[in-house]
């Protein structure tokens, strides 16, 4: 039987099954999980990570890849894609709304006439609900009260189960960001009500109920005062003794510490860029960052690449050859020593020309570095037979 009109769920299970509130009867939400510094530095890097990816329009032609500054769609996606924001502060928020919200959209303005694409326009999730239906095997999207076809949406889920929407990670991490903002709640309480100044009044003498009133009431009035000397005078051989932090309580005030970890493992980032550097070394360092790139970075660009060449991209265009590339070799950026010298090997075996490399330094090319170089212990079958023929040719003569 067809489906007609159906609403395509994000996921009810993980919205039924997970979530909560704090201690404090705060909700745990998109909101409250950025006050947590961990996870506000793990969305932060991330989202700064993939948009400071250039995005260009290029063309394969007979092996090679030919940048196309001039297309229309290279100043949309590498500069400006809508009025509002520059190419940098959409690619971020486009990322921080799939991670955080399960999905990111953005609709397609194109010309009418000629039908090419002017604008993306990114839906706000917060003041725009988004509302998938399916209808005769096609996906619809209900924004403002406004139908669009698929062809009309960029839409990058998250997490999914189904393949279609998405599901936040907020929604799949409630209960262990909401373990690592009790803790947080819990050592802010401590340090509000657990001060100097708070403790028991031992007495050897016994007291009535009124008494003890009273004489709280007294030591309390004199403990808070703004004075920056406060003393106090106890009767009746009466001692003061403050409240100090147990053991097991301390123990919880470390959770924050690990929550470090917990939060590195939802967003899938490396725990150093948390700056959390236990383990971490100057030798395994860079090697960490690649794994950030093609763990962490590349799975997001790839999605992203994925939509943006079956959206924006006409079917002839795909078939003359053109694409839209994230180049994520900027994320990769080595010491000098170690850039020097991968860039020597490359040219010297002959893979990159001087004025290539002279390129990706950001410097304009030198006469006579266009040549690419070749070693003169590494040649080709036929340039060896090419060489004894001549070499025999000239013994002859």
């Amino acid at each position: 039987m067809e489906k007609r009109n159906t609403p395509v769920k994000s996921g009810g299970f993980f919205n039924s099954f997970f979530g909560g509130i704090t201690k404090s009867g705060k909700p745990i939400n998109e909101t409250t999980a950025l006050t947590l510094s961990s996870f506000y530095n793990g969305l932060n890097i991330l989202s700064n990570d993939y948009a400071k990816l250039p995005k260009s329009i290029y063309r394969k032609k007979d092996g090679d890849r030919i940048k196309l500054s001039g297309h229309h769609l290279n100043y949309i996606v590498s500069k400006r894609p809508n009025q509002y924001m520059t190419a940098f502060s959409f690619d971020k928020v486009m990322l921080l709304s799939a991670i955080l919200k399960g999905n990111a959209y953005a609709i397609i303005n194109r010309n009418e006439l000629t039908q090419k694409v002017e604008s993306l326009q990114y839906v706000d999730q917060n003041l725009t609900p988004v509302k998938v239906i399916e209808h005769k095997s096609k996906l619809f999207y209900r924004i403002k009260e406004k139908s669009y076809s698929s062809y009309e949406i960029i839409h990058v889920p998250g997490f999914t189960l189904n393949g279609i929407v998405g599901v936040g990670v907020v929604t799949l991490a409630a209960m262990s960001l909401g373990v690592n903002l009790n803790s947080q709640e819990y050592a802010s309480e401590y340090y509000e009500t657990k001060g100097e100044g708070i403790g028991i009044v031992t007495t050897a003498k016994p007291m009535d109920p009124e008494a003890k009133t009273r004489y709280a009431g007294a030591l309390q009035n004199r403990l808070n005062t703004a004075t920056q000397h406060k003393v106090a005078v106890l009767d009746e051989s009466g001692s003061f003794n403050y409240i100090r932090l147990t053991p097991q309580e301390a123990q919880f005030l470390q959770t924050n510490k690990e929550g470090v970890i917990e939060v590195a493992r939802w967003l899938n980032i490396p725990p150093h860029k948390l700056k959390s550097l236990e383990g971490a070394t100057f030798s395994n360092i860079e090697h960490q960052e690649i794994a950030h790139v093609s763990d962490s970075i590349l799975p997001w660009a790839k999605s992203f690449k994925a939509e943006y060449d079956v959206k924006l991209l006409t079917k002839s265009e795909v078939e003359k050859g053109l694409y839209i590339n994230f180049n994520h070799n900027s994320l990769l950026q080595a010491d000098k020593k170690t850039q020097a010298e991968y860039f020597s090997k490359l040219i010297f075996s002959g893979v990159y020309t001087r004025n290539e490399v002279r390129s990706l330094l950001d410097m304009n090319s030198l006469e006579g570095l266009s040549e690419p170089l070749t070693p003169v212990n590494a040649q080709t079958l036929e340039q060896i037979d090419t060489k004894l023929k001549e070499l025999k040719e000239k013994t002859n003569e």
